[in-house]
């Protein structure tokens, strides 16, 4: 009875011992709670208007529905307050799980403060249902994602039909170099009196990454690679070239407006009064609900006899204290295949699963060159970034000034380039 007893409790310790090592061991990643428990994942983005702010909304949404058990808690701000946000995150005890990446966030994953992913890569995806060839920008380290992409972004060409029509102007095509581009602004641009009431063309290409394309397409190049480059090069004949011609449109040419032109039109091209531009591909969101305005695609010009198109990709990384990162993966692996087939038909951003974008669709509200405009682009692609810890203070306090200058006509192409190559390789190398 007694050798029972004894047995009895044995047993009783033994499995109230096994409880609680279950409970304490049964824990991979630092998660923490229950599988029933439900977890709320804090997730931090950028506005984009509301047209693309709306489907990141029913985006949020559908995932929270048909995932009970983990809920994401999505803040949508401005660009700059963002990154202001995810840095004081970060530096807390508490830091949001997700984010949505763009180039400042480099700076986070050269502290350690962004997840590799490269392992859940590996688990849970089939990597030939992507073009990897056109992922590894995000290879920080030369062999692991820290970013997981969802969506291609690329430049076209926008112009406005009832403007060309009434000049009878031929509309661009896929054969257009920049010169016909020019020709075709000389021809669009209308001046009342001293006034200028219509411009042929805006700046839409006074971003670094606008202006380098142009380089490129001459065959330049800021550095020999993107990551972590130790020496930027802005002072070539080919950023001298691109430069150049872009300033010239404001002050040679007079067929796009300066600052002062611009804001007297009382905006840009969604006005009316601009006839074509280069901007980039989300900027379909507004245009396809802009009713009133005839307008259609056509692909970024060449330089001579080359294209070079930048492309860009939106998708999300982890932090690396996030307490729960497995939650936080399902969310992300959830955005490159479950809802990839839903990207492609809502049309705002392209899809980087193969078999989505080739269930993409020319939808009804697109006009005739939207296929050849958004899609031939990855015939010509190149990455649109530089990545280094200290890119994002280089071009506020060097690059943009600088360039605001050049477009001001304040300063010329050659002055400005060389105080560029002074002022950013000294930004860049500071230990």
């Amino acid at each position: 009875m007694f050798r029972k007893r004894k047995l009895a409790l044995v047993m009783t310790l033994v499995m109230a011992l096994s409880t609680v090592l279950y409970g304490c061991g049964g824990n991979d990643n630092g998660n923490t709670g229950s599988k029933d428990e439900k977890v709320e994942l804090n997730f931090i983005r950028w506005s984009n208007g509301p047209a693309l702010d709306e489907e990141e909304k029913d985006k949020v949404k559908r995932f929270n529905d048909t995932h009970p058990n983990i809920q994401v808690k999505m803040t949508l701000l401005p660009w700059d307050e963002t990154f202001k946000k995810i840095e004081l995150s970060l530096a807390s005890n508490s830091p949001v799980d997700l984010f949505y990446w763009d180039v400042p966030a480099y700076a986070w994953y050269k502290k350690g403060l962004m997840k590799n992913l490269q392992p859940y890569f590996d688990r849970d995806l089939n990597m030939a249902d992507y073009d990897e060839k056109l992922l590894e920008p995000f290879k920080f380290d030369g062999s692991n994602m820290y970013v997981a992409p969802e969506n291609y972004q690329t430049l076209v060409m926008y112009y406005n039909k009832d403007l060309f029509d009434k000049a009878n102007v031929a509309y661009p095509n896929e054969n257009w170099n920049w010169d016909d581009y020019l020709a075709a602004a000389q021809k669009l641009t209308i001046k009342e009196g001293d006034k200028t009431v219509q411009f042929g063309t805006s700046m839409s290409l006074g971003a670094w990454w606008g202006w380098m394309a142009l380089s490129q397409e001459q065959g330049g190049a800021l550095a020999p690679n993107i990551h972590d480059p130790e020496k930027l090069s802005f002072n070539t004949p080919e950023t001298k070239n691109a430069l150049q011609y872009l300033q010239d449109l404001i002050y040679k040419h007079h067929v796009a407006p300066d600052a002062a032109q611009s804001s007297a039109l009382g905006g840009d091209f969604l006005t009316g009064k601009i006839a074509m531009y280069v901007g980039g591909d989300w900027d379909l969101g507004n245009l396809k609900e802009k009713k009133d305005l005839h307008w259609d695609m056509a692909p970024m010009p060449k330089w001579d006899d080359k294209r070079v198109v930048p492309y860009w990709m939106g998708g999300y990384a982890m932090t690396e204290k996030s307490k729960h990162p497995d939650q936080a993966w399902e969310f992300i692996k959830w955005t490159m295949t479950e809802n990839q087939e839903t990207l492609a038909k809502q049309q705002s951003w392209i899809p980087i699963n193969k078999t989505a974008l080739a269930k993409v669709e020319t939808p009804a509200w697109a006009p005739e060159g939207y296929q050849t405009a958004r899609f031939d682009w990855m015939k010509y692609g190149n990455i649109g970034d530089i990545y280094h810890l200290r890119w994002r203070e280089a071009q506020d306090k060097a690059i943009a000034p600088l360039v605001d200058q050049i477009f001001a006509n304040k300063i010329t192409v050659d002055e400005a380039l060389k105080k560029m190559d002074e002022q950013v390789n000294e930004i860049i190398s500071k230990k």
